[in-house]
């Protein structure tokens, strides 16, 4: 016959456990913002661009993250064939649609420490795109840049 635990040592496994559970609950969005931060790299620099390319750098912003995000949402505005596809406090995910149908993905990932905005463009079909998502960074770049000025 196997020795039941007290009701001493039942209450404290319990009590344990949703400490655990509680602890792993509120540190979870701490891990995700962690992950939200971390830009993403081109795995193919023949149909991506992204802010470390040649030529290409972080967009600056002053102030907080909400500003800087309020700004690179005013941004976007300027791009009709952009969709907004996910968000996060640090992070916009968008899909631009080019005048033939081909799909890019754009990542937006601030970075509120050094005020900047970290992206990547990639196209989602081919393996190389004509220039098309550099092109595209530019013009966001430029917009965002007049936005931050106003």
């Amino acid at each position: 016959m196997t020795p039941r635990p007290s009701p001493h040592a039942q209450w404290l496994v319990k009590l344990t456990t949703l400490l655990l559970t509680l602890l792993l609950t509120l540190l979870a969005p701490l891990r995700s913002i962690a992950q939200e931060a971390e830009p993403l790299p081109c795995d193919s620099p023949s149909n991506c661009v992204n802010s470390t390319s040649e030529g290409l750098a972080p967009m600056v912003y002053t102030g907080d993250a909400a500003r800087g995000l309020a700004l690179l949402k005013a941004t976007l505005a300027h791009f009709p064939e952009a969709t907004l596809t996910a968000s996060g406090p640090l992070r916009l995910t968008l899909i631009f649609r080019t005048t033939l149908g081909f799909k890019d993905e754009v990542i937006f990932v601030l970075d509120p420490a050094g005020q900047k905005i970290q992206f990547r463009s990639r196209s989602l079909t081919g393996r190389y795109d004509f220039g098309k998502n550099r092109s595209r960074m530019v013009a966001v770049v430029t917009q965002f840049q007049a936005e931050a000025r106003n």
